[in-house]
């Protein structure tokens, strides 16, 4: 959902076809996700993050530079996806497709309580890990 790796007209078709309870939002990020511009590692090799992609010396496409609150985003802007949706297809589709649906992906009793405060804009203001907050914006 980066814009980089895939169109957006393919992400509008990816989210229609197959919908918030099989889509899943995936950031395949670096270390360098959210920071700027400039020269990071990856699995020990430079790469280079410019303009929201992450490359290679040679121009190969290396992960990205994504975080989940900005894939978020740009599946609501670029399929039309309700905010429900979207913030689905982040949390529990993910969690039931590798099987921790049972403890993760949503706010239950009985669930791990791991907890993301976005802004009004759809930014993260605090992330909660087991009941300690571990990053305030």
């Amino acid at each position: 959902m980066d814009g980089v790796h895939l169109h957006p007209a393919i992400v509008d078709l990816v989210a229609r076809l197959k919908g918030p309870r099989k889509a899943v939002l995936v950031t395949d990020a670096i270390r360098g996700a959210g920071m700027p511009d400039g020269e990071y590692e990856l699995g020990g090799q430079p790469v280079v993050v410019k303009d929201g992609a992450v490359r290679l010396a040679d121009g190969t496409l290396a992960g990205s530079c994504l975080t989940m609150d900005r894939a978020v985003r740009n599946v609501m802007q670029y399929a039309g996806v309700g905010l429900g949706e979207a913030i689905e297809m982040a949390t529990l589709t993910p969690a039931r497709a590798i099987g921790v649906g049972a403890r993760k992906g949503s706010l239950e009793p009985g669930k791990d309580a791991d907890i993301v405060l976005l802004t009004p804009e759809l930014e993260v203001a605090r992330t909660i890990v087991m009941g300690e907050t571990v990053y305030t914006a």
